[in-house]
């Protein structure tokens, strides 16, 4: 069987719909209803910060019983739903579904809103609640020694997605390098800045962005004596994947380079 992808042919019910606006909006409701397929509007290797929804997705949206958002990371898009139907999390966090504090926060967050929008569902998210943040605390215990790791090295990485976290654990970012405009890679002095701060800390980590081009790690990476390997991250991952799932995979990733 194919897996569920954003808008595929098999939608829930439109009097059940959950429309969540990125993929690991959707980890964090199945967490809480793990029968629930929700419906993603940012497609399979789409940018998010170029979003424009359809007019299938228009009229999803209006019949959507709940709209869930992540407040920094989608605050330009165009959506019009009502705002009775409208969930927006992390309004003063990018990327907080790769932190593990704020997800816990999140799942509190949304678990009493799920049961008032689905009250036949009511006991299973309540029963569910303190199993999901039982699995956060859990995936945090396996991230800690790589950021206890990645505190002794540092890393520079292409975009902040990951910023946060890093902060968070008290990781040194020595650079980030795409500018406050998206899409946009500082100028040459910048890179030479970069460059010598490499030098400084030769057992930087770089961390890429399967989401992104890393022209400037890549070039940093060349003009190293030895190339050091890039880590392409996935902040994101697909529709309907477990939220386990998605952090897990980033931490193999961390972990090959141990």
């Amino acid at each position: 069987m194919l897996p569920f992808t954003a808008l595929s042919a098999e939608q829930p019910k439109s009097n059940e719909l959950i429309i969540v606006t990125l993929p690991p909006l959707s980890g964090l409701v199945a967490m809480l209803m793990p029968e629930k397929q929700s419906v993603c509007l940012l497609a399979a290797g789409a940018d998010p910060h170029h979003f424009q929804p359809s007019p299938q997705q228009v009229g999803q949206l209006k019949k959507a019983t709940l709209v869930l958002r992540a407040g920094r990371d989608d605050q330009g898009w165009p959506i019009r739903a009502k705002a009775s139907q409208v969930l927006t999390l992390w309004k003063n966090q990018a990327h907080g579904w790769l932190n593990f504090q704020e997800v816990k926060a999140a799942l509190a967050e949304l678990a009493p809103v799920l049961s008032q929008q689905f009250p036949a569902s009511k006991n299973q998210i309540e029963q569910q609640l303190p199993l999901a943040l039982t699995e956060v605390d859990a995936m945090e215990k396996l991230w800690l020694p790589v950021l206890e790791t990645l505190k002794t090295k540092g890393v520079m990485m292409q975009h902040p997605a990951w910023q946060g976290v890093m902060e968070a654990y008290e990781v040194p970012i020595w650079a980030v390098l795409e500018s406050h405009q998206h899409g946009h890679e500082h100028g040459p002095r910048h890179l030479e800045e970069a460059l010598a701060t490499l030098y400084a800390h030769p057992q930087t980590v770089l961390l890429g962005s399967m989401r992104h081009s890393n022209r400037s790690l890549e070039w940093l990476s060349a003009h190293q004596t030895s190339p050091k390997p890039l880590l392409n991250l996935d902040a994101l991952g697909t529709c309907n994947m477990p939220w386990s799932v998605l952090m897990t995979s980033n931490l193999n990733k961390l972990q090959s380079q141990q």
